[in-house]
Order: C-alpha cells, then structure tokens, then sequence
C-alpha cells in the first residue's frame, strides 16, 4: 500500500487513529495531562518570580526618574539662590527651564506691588488674578486661557500646558508661572504634581525676596 493510499484511508476514516492510539503511542485529544504536584507549584514559582521581576524594573525605572528630577530641581534652587536682582532673577529662571527641563516656553506675570521693576512681567487683568486665586494647586492639561495663550509666540503650537499660581504662605497669589509644551503628553491632567506645587514654592519664595528687599 502507498503512502497515498494510507492518507486517503485516514481522510475518509477519521476515528481509526483515535480508536488505535494506543497502539501508535498517540494520546487521544481529550485525555487530560495529570501535573505533578511539584512541577505545579515550580510553574507557579516561576510565574510570580517573573512578575516581581517585572514590577522591580517598574520600580527601579520609577526611581531613575526621579532621581533626574530631583537633580534638575536642585539646579533650579541654585540658579534662584544665586541671584539678587528681580531681572537676573527671572533670566535665571527661564534659562534653568531650558537648560535643566527642556523647556523654552515658559512665562511668568506678577501683580506684587513691587513688581514695577519688572514692567514686562506686570499683569493687571483681574481675570488672571481670579484664575491664579482659583487655582489651589497647579494646573496640567491641554486647556489655558486666550489671554494666557497670548504669552507665548504663535509658533510652534502649544499642545499642553501647567499653570503654577505663586504665593506666600497663607497669602493670595501674587503671580502665575505658566510652562508649556509642544507635546501633548508632558503636562497631562492625570500626572502627579508634587514637584511641580514645590516648584511653586520655591519661585514664589525666590520673587518675594528680592521684591519685597527692595520694597523696604
């Protein structure tokens, strides 16, 4: 008989290799493989292993990150602390921004009342104060105000922006720091906004320094 012959024979008669498995060392396709228990417990083993493996290098790339932010926040610190002048002050500012953070569109407006020095930066629209009052906490998202769009030059369009109110302690708001992005995704309503509030803090406590030294 021809092996051609033999494959007919098997398509026209499908159950012959099923009702003679035995025989040819095949296990039916319905016979259930019976695991040891040992192997079960090693399969399991290995399982849970490669998901703390996964969730370490989650952890591990989570710390990485913020290691790189700590360290930009503490050029940012450096680069405030080093200056006197409310102009130099903001010039170091905005060139810590690009420097340390990739980020060239940032714009600052101040209704302190020593902010005369700084007539480019001074804001009187009280829909700008009312937003910053508002604002309990930075803001992060795709949304900003005609007036805050405004800030910034036409080009490249700006896709997502964190809206940072400044103010002593206890105080109202005597500004806004707006930094903004061409990319939809660095500032996004559900990010963490720690160290953005802390950057808050810290411009806010640089400005009042020199503003309020040279109120006096």
């Amino acid at each position: 008989m021809h092996s051609d012959e033999v494959l007919a024979f098997l398509e026209a008669d499908p159950a012959f290799l099923q009702a003679h498995a035995a025989r040819f060392g095949l296990r039916p396709a319905a016979e259930r493989v019976v695991v040891p228990l040992a192997e079960r417990q090693l399969l399991e083993l290995r399982d849970k292993t490669r998901q703390l493996e996964g969730r370490l290098a989650q952890l591990l790339a989570h710390g990485e990150a913020n290691d790189r932010t700590l360290g930009r926040l503490h050029r940012l610190t450096l680069a405030l602390l080093a200056e006197d002048e409310p102009s130099a002050l903001v010039e170091a500012l905005t060139s810590t921004f690009a420097d340390a953070f990739g980020l060239d569109r940032v714009a600052l407006r101040l209704w302190h009342p020593a902010a005369a020095a700084l007539p480019a930066l001074c804001c009187t629209r009280e829909a700008t104060r009312q937003h910053a009052r508002n604002l309990s906490a930075p803001y992060c998202g795709p949304y900003a105000s005609d007036e805050v769009i405004g800030w910034f030059p036409a080009q490249p369009v700006l896709e997502s922006f964190a809206q940072l109110p400044l103010r002593a302690p206890g105080r109202e708001p005597f500004g806004l720091l707006v930094l903004a992005s061409g990319d939809a995704d660095r500032f996004t309503r559900a990010m963490h906004t720690q160290y953005l509030a802390q950057i808050g803090e810290m411009v806010s406590a640089a400005l009042l320094r020199v503003l309020e030294r040279d109120a006096r």
